[in-house]
């Protein structure tokens, strides 16, 4: 109860505190129509102000699969857009952010994945792009979103997310859009003002792709080339990673009632003196029917692979890089795709025409089992003994997630996911289950 008065709360706050720009019926009529509506009417066509407001409650419980290890905060987040257009061939955008994490644990307090407060999130400037220009530039700092954000992604889940300082080259022709880019991921920090991106820490890049052919379907082939100065390999050597990403993802919707998803990943390159030898994949299959509530049932193999011996000179797991995984691998955060096998199997609901529904079961193992267990950060969190693991079975999750579009400018929802530990977690481990509960409030004026 005390949650659901909480966001019912902040909602009301930010209705009341919305300015009524031309309106003479108060909040009533914001409710029904963004503010960027009202603003756009009385400025010229050059400029556009947007903006958004969100705020999340979570509850986790059983951290470290260890009993009474809880944590409970809130996320707010507001965000101001604008942007300026002197001419068809020439954009410049810009969005703060303002991330706060009431509640947060000390020891996360100065996590950047939580709280960064007020920054500069996108500052570019966009040159073509319009109906006649089938080429355009964008440089500055921006967001990079490329497939289903399983390799790059803006991580939007997260309170601060992600963005990147980069130069970017876009060209359209027909069916084929092609970009190239040569980007370095942005470094929230809250002690610092300014947020700044890594020296030497770089993405470099060329993603393309090809609608159509086959039929109803798109195809797109990627290069991405992640460097970054001064890490350690496997054999605890300092050196420089260059770590080669190449593939290919296939996709397609409205096949009578099919649709699919799939892509093939191999990674090559090196690590200090260890060579990089890694990949991964995912296939995809989804079925809607045509009855009430047109449910979507779907089902999904996922494949990444771990590293068989960390003294081989042979760096072998593969690095999902820059993601947003938390739609893939269980809302709990808990696994990633890295020396991971896991089957996801579930169906999207609408029972009135506002309300999803979403339901997820995972069942995941590990790849490899002289490799450990990696998180969607990619951070090991579970180790094996020199003679690996007894059993690959990590564990079950099964998730639930709902949203409600209330009006045109709020939306509320929530969810809740709990993983049931298998054998590899119960031996290695405290061995206790692991769920996490959240409920939103999302504004956009």
């Amino acid at each position: 109860m005390k949650t659901l008065f909480l966001l019912a709360v902040v909602a009301t706050t930010a209705l009341d505190a919305a300015p009524h720009v031309g309106d003479q019926q108060g909040p009533s009529r914001l409710l029904g129509r963004p503010i960027s509506k009202f603003v756009s009417e009385s400025t010229q066509k050059w400029l556009s102000l947007s903006g958004d407001f969100r705020f999340r409650f979570e509850d986790r419980r059983g951290l470290g699969f260890k009993s009474g290890s809880d944590d409970a905060c809130g996320l707010a987040r507001p965000r101001i857009d604008v942007r300026i257009s002197p001419s068809k061939w020439l954009n410049f955008g810009f969005q703060g952010q303002d991330s706060r994490a009431p509640g947060i644990r000390k020891g996360a307090h100065n996590n950047g994945v939580f709280r960064d407060t007020f920054d500069v999130r996108q500052a570019y400037m966009q040159i073509g792009g319009s109906e006649d220009s089938p080429v355009w530039a964008t440089v500055g700092r921006q967001l990079l979103i490329y497939g289903d954000q399983r390799l790059i992604g803006a991580l939007d889940w997260t309170n601060t997310s992600r963005t990147f300082d980069a130069a970017k080259l876009s060209v359209k022709a027909g069916p084929a859009e092609f970009d190239v880019f040569s980007a370095s991921v942005v470094q929230n920090a809250p002690a610092r003002r300014i947020n700044q991106s890594a020296e030497g820490n770089n993405l470099h890049g060329a993603y393309g792709s090809l609608r159509k052919l086959p039929p109803k379907s798109t195809i797109e082939p990627y290069m991405l080339w992640p460097t970054t100065p001064s890490l350690l390999d496997e054999l605890g050597l300092r050196g420089d990673l260059d770590r080669y990403t190449g593939g290919v993802r296939i996709f397609a919707k409205g096949i009578g009632p099919f649709d699919y998803n799939a892509a093939v990943v191999r990674q090559w390159g090196s690590v200090g003196a260890a060579s990089i030898s890694g990949w991964g994949a995912y296939a995809e299959l989804g079925y809607t029917l045509r009855m009430p509530w047109t449910p979507r049932l779907y089902a999904e193999y996922t494949f990444g692979s771990g590293d068989a011996d960390s003294t081989d000179g042979v760096a072998g797991g593969f690095a999902d890089l820059l993601p947003t995984a938390h739609l893939w691998h269980g809302y709990n955060d808990m696994v990633g795709w890295r020396n991971l096998r896991n089957v996801r199997a579930g169906s999207q609901l609408k029972p009135i025409r506002k309300l999803s529904v979403r339901l997820d079961y995972h069942s995941s193992w590990l790849a490899d089992k002289a490799d450990g267990l990696y998180n969607v950060a990619e951070r090991r969190t579970l180790t094996v003994p020199a003679a690996g693991a007894t059993d690959a079975k990590i564990g079950d999750e099964v998730d639930a997630t709902l949203t409600v579009p209330l009006t045109p400018t709020i939306t509320v929802g929530g969810g809740l996911g709990y993983m049931f530990p298998g054998p590899f977690l119960k031996a290695h481990s405290p061995g206790s289950g692991n769920s996490f509960t959240f409920l939103f409030v999302g504004y956009k004026f």
